[in-house]
């Protein structure tokens, strides 16, 4: 266990890792961190600042973070080397910057990173220390050695992640080449984790848990080159540590900041770990003919078709991460921001163009996939692109229906969807479209866009072969804030038997009279806090259709804008 904390360690980058993971460990150690790293502000030096006991004499710990092992130019190479950083914080913190109320306590000096101090460095390192400890100041060596020992002794200590608890999560990280099993361990942790918890300091201690082994896991993996178990586990994550905030919005206490805090590092990780997996293994393919499709390796179709709506909703659900990154508390979105967002729903659309098998779900809950980047798409006013991906769903969701093909339909499970369709009967074709969320969220937008000949095709398909199929939406109920994070039981209220006109007008009349009926929705904490891809990223993971309040609002103009 020592081993792979140590070799996680060393992998860490200086910034927005190690100097993330740190200070957590700090605080769950007993320290007071009154100084986080800040990105564009003058440190002197100092990455973190810590007020704790030191053989039960109460010091100022001022910690400078490097990544990896310390070589010689590491120590004294140029004006980023760790004894510049130190000597600031002699000549310029320690003097200048130090709180009043600290100024009197002794003064512990942190040379920290992730591996350990190569030889060519050692004897440089040790005179600079035998030089300037004196009178107040003195000086230690945080290493990966020390580190990992402060971890398992601290966040993931044996009472609080005992044995079977380690085997999973040893196992998570040693299987993250095998994506499903590596979640299947890591689901396992947090959630016995989550459930051990009986005061708000366990609460703390375990959103801490979550986030520093999620990071290890995402570590790992990259070294690996295989993002996906760290991209489901960092889901699966947020929406647990968003469980375990909920008590505290709004509130201001010790262990609401400490929760809150921890929860944006999560966030921040999962946005990591998605900007990652899209720009190394998505976004440079999309343009090339079939070049995702064929990076499945699979010779089902049914594989590629569910391999590539899963892309596409990672893709919508970066973008509306992005989206709220760039307007969250009021902001304008930068010129910066703009392009990625374009950049994103451009891609999007030259990954349907690509992968024909896009124009069509082989599954209808694959309508929270097209709800997705559709929600993202208008944000941008791509409506030609958006209008012709829908009337090609339609054209192609007729001749499946009609010619006894891969339509969509209801089932799950794989071994369903391998011999789907099993029989060529009407019989079948009920059991398999007994009901749909993707029928009426496509006359939605299409009655949206104007285009009636689509919808009339719409109209046409449930008046014959999809007679007995019921068109429903979902929404939240005011049982879905207890568990909409964690997918413990079932929540929400469905509705059904939505109407299906030529115009489209009486299903939009039933839309909105719903939304503006309905306050589960308004109720959930995550839109109540302003975090909407919280619930998005929920829906996407727990396979719950997408509210239509993210999306109604974007067709029905006197019910405002979309919900994000």
């Amino acid at each position: 266990m020592k081993l792979l904390i140590r070799d996680y360690l060393a992998s860490l980058r200086e910034r927005q890792e190690l100097d993330v993971v740190l200070p957590d460990l700090l605080s769950e150690l007993g320290f007071h961190v009154y100084s986080r790293p800040g990105i564009g502000t003058t440190q002197r030096g100092v990455d973190i600042a810590a007020v704790g006991n030191d053989n039960g004499v109460k010091k100022v710990f001022l910690f400078s973070v490097k990544a990896g092992d310390l070589s010689r130019k590491e120590w004294n190479g140029g004006p980023q080397a760790l004894r510049q950083s130190v000597e600031e914080i002699l000549e310029l913190y320690i003097p200048e910057r130090i709180p009043a109320e600290y100024r009197k306590l002794k003064i512990v000096i942190c040379l920290c990173f992730g591996g350990e101090i190569l030889e060519p460095a050692q004897p440089l390192v040790r005179a600079f220390i035998k030089k300037y400890s004196k009178g107040k100041i003195s000086f230690q060596e945080w290493n990966g050695d020390k580190l990992a020992e402060m971890i398992l002794a601290g966040v993931l200590r044996e009472q609080v992640l005992p044995k079977p608890l380690r085997s999973h999560f040893q196992k998570a990280v040693a299987m993250v080449d095998q994506p499903d099993i590596s979640y299947e361990h890591f689901a396992r942790l947090v959630t016995t984790l989550r459930k051990s918890i009986k005061t708000d300091k366990d609460r703390v201690r375990v959103a801490r848990q979550i986030s520093i082994c999620l990071r290890v896991l995402f570590v790992w993996a990259r070294d690996a080159d295989n993002l996906d178990a760290p991209y489901r586990a960092s889901e699966l994550a947020l929406l647990n540590c968003w469980e375990l905030v909920k008590p505290y919005i709004g509130k201001k206490t010790a262990n609401a900041r400490a929760v809150v805090t921890v929860v944006r590092h999560v966030i921040e990780l999962h946005i990591t770990i998605s900007s990652l997996y899209l720009e190394n293994k998505i976004l440079p393919y999309v343009g090339r003919h079939h070049a995702l499709s064929l990076a499945v390796w699979s010779g089902e179709s049914v594989d590629v078709n569910l391999k590539m709506f899963e892309v596409l909703g990672r893709l919508a659900l970066r973008g509306h991460w992005l989206l709220w990154s760039s307007t969250e508390g009021g902001a304008k979105p930068s010129p910066e921001q703009i392009k990625l967002l374009h950049r994103l729903v451009t891609a999007g659309f030259e990954l349907i163009q690509n992968n024909p098998c896009l124009n069509l779900p082989l599954m209808d809950e694959q309508a929270i996939e097209v709800a997705l980047f559709l929600s993202l798409a208008v944000q941008v006013g791509s409506r030609d692109p958006m209008a012709r991906w829908l009337s090609e769903m339609v054209t192609r969701y007729r001749l499946t229906v009609n010619g006894n093909g891969q339509y969509p339909c209801v089932f799950r499970e794989y071994r369903d969807l391998i011999d789907h369709p099993k029989v060529r009967t009407e019989k079948y074709r009920q059991e398999a479209t007994t009901g749909s969320v993707l029928i009426p969220l496509l006359a939605a937008w299409l009655t949206a866009f104007g285009d009636t000949e689509s919808l009339k095709g719409l109209v046409g398909l449930k008046a014959k072969p999809l007679a007995h199929c019921t068109l429903q939406l979902w929404m939240p109920d005011a049982n879905s804030e207890a568990h909409f994070y964690i997918n413990d039981a079932i929540h929400g209220i469905g509705i059904d038997n939505l109407p299906l006109t030529g115009d489209g007008a009486a299903l939009m009349a039933v839309l909105k009279t719903a939304v503006e009926k309905s306050d589960g929705f308004s109720g959930l904490s995550a839109f109540r806090a302003a975090y909407f891809p919280v619930l998005l990223t929920a829906c996407r993971h727990y396979r719950l259709p997408l509210p239509p309040q993210f999306w109604i609002g974007a067709l029905i103009p006197d019910l405002g804008k979309p919900a994000s």
